[in-house]
């Protein structure tokens, strides 16, 4: 079934609603200091505290964790993808991670199938923003209450998905970015920082609201918010789209500070200056289309 945060849990509290509650949500309670542990009102993991201030909203919380999917779009990439999946599958059970092989001519399905967990093929490259909107409309199809999209070119780290989560779980926003921006910028090339300001800024003209890393792929959207996004831009101008249609859609939009991991592999990957134009000019038709 694939490693997840919430199959066992150890109990901090001795108040019956909520020995109650997880057995209602079948979580079984366990000893063990390595798991996760359930308080008054909170959950604690991998040291991450999701908090309410109530039984509703704990529950609420525990409902999110156990709904949560997660998004990996894929194109030809075979050297990073098992690898990915593999940390992932620490936390996530296989039937929730969901890889978007996006028409790749590499193994990355047959490395992807074989970690078992759920695997959508386009029979072409349709782009990033074609395998998004195909991985999350399928997870919204499956009932998903939180949705996270990560790449698959080993740039994230689970932790920091576990970071971006933590907003939207609690409730208090619908949209959480992870900005690298705000983040450990050590590893970043300086065009890419660039670059992504620049990104930065046509995103805000477009969508009346400033996020300091607009290029990021690790987010995480709570399910009404990816319900009011529909992704019409399939390459990488996908990732400003949802932020303009996420501003414009009234979702509460926050930002959270993360690292991302530069190889020369990655390096390769993501926006270029011409991906930069690509973009602007998009974005300019998507809004004038309107």
């Amino acid at each position: 079934m694939g490693g997840m945060i919430l199959r066992e849990i150890k109990l901090l509290s001795d108040n019956p609603e909520i020995i109650n509650l997880l057995r209602r949500l079948g979580i079984k309670i366990g000893k063990d200091e390595g798991l996760p542990k359930i308080g008054e009102y909170f959950i604690e993991f991998q040291g991450i505290r999701y908090e309410g201030n109530s039984l509703i909203e704990l529950e609420n919380i525990l409902s999110n964790l156990l709904g949560t999917y997660v998004v990996v779009p894929a194109y030809n990439e075979e050297k990073t993808i098992g690898k990915v999946l593999d940390e992932l599958l620490a936390i996530f059970p296989r039937e929730r991670i969901i890889v978007v092989n996006d028409g790749s001519e590499d193994r990355t399905e047959e490395i992807a199938k074989s970690k078992g967990v759920r695997v959508l093929t386009h029979l072409i490259n349709r782009g990033l923003g074609g395998a998004l909107g195909t991985g999350i409309e399928y997870a919204i199809k499956k009932g998903a209450k939180i949705i996270v999209t990560f790449d698959a070119d080993g740039q994230h780290l689970v932790e920091d998905a576990l970071k971006v989560m933590k907003p939207v779980v609690e409730g208090k926003a619908e949209l959480a970015i992870g900005s690298r921006l705000k983040g450990d910028t050590s590893q970043m090339p300086f065009v890419k920082k660039i670059g992504n300001i620049g990104l930065d800024v046509i995103t805000a003209i477009f969508s009346g609201k400033y996020v300091s890393d607009t290029q990021s792929g690790l987010r995480a959207f709570s399910r009404s918010c990816a319900e009011r996004i529909k992704i019409t831009c399939d390459r990488y101008a996908v990732s400003s789209e949802i932020i303009v249609k996420a501003a414009k859609n009234k979702c509460r939009i926050v930002e959270v500070p993360i690292k991302a991991i530069y190889t020369e592999y990655s390096k390769k990957k993501g926006t270029n200056v011409l991906e930069g134009i690509k973009i602007a000019f998009n974005l300019f038709v998507e809004i004038f289309r309107k």
